[in-house]
């Protein structure tokens, strides 16, 4: 079963740079001790799959602030994103103890949010 972790509109500083994940869902991924840094795979909609790291502050900083970066600007680039369109989030769990992420990008067309391939 998919578990939703997140959904976030895109700012100018997300399109461009990198995407600033909440900072309540940083829970949700797990850092190995001493590391401030891990490769996400994360699968689209049209079963890509994209590696964005995670990374985090440094020397236990009080405002960790978790963002993706890594394949993050081309995933923007190839799905024609702008700030104001959003991402969907989530993990379901794969086989053995393994869990497998999914990502979704969403554009607002009338008043409905549809899903940018």
């Amino acid at each position: 079963m998919e578990q939703h972790l997140f959904t976030k509109l895109l700012s100018p500083v997300d399109t461009t740079h990198r995407l600033t994940v909440p900072m309540a869902n940083l829970g949700d991924f797990e850092f190995p001790a001493g590391q401030h840094a891990i490769n996400i795979e994360a699968t689209d909609t049209t079963e890509q799959q994209w590696t964005f790291k995670l990374s985090i502050r440094q020397n236990n900083n009080p405002n960790p602030r978790p963002v993706f970066t890594g394949q993050w600007t081309q995933f923007v680039k190839e799905k024609g994103l702008k700030a104001g369109d959003r991402i969907v989030f989530s993990r379901q769990q794969a086989e053995g103890d393994g869990v497998q992420y999914r990502i979704r990008a969403e554009r607002k067309i009338f008043n409905y949010w549809v899903n940018v391939q």
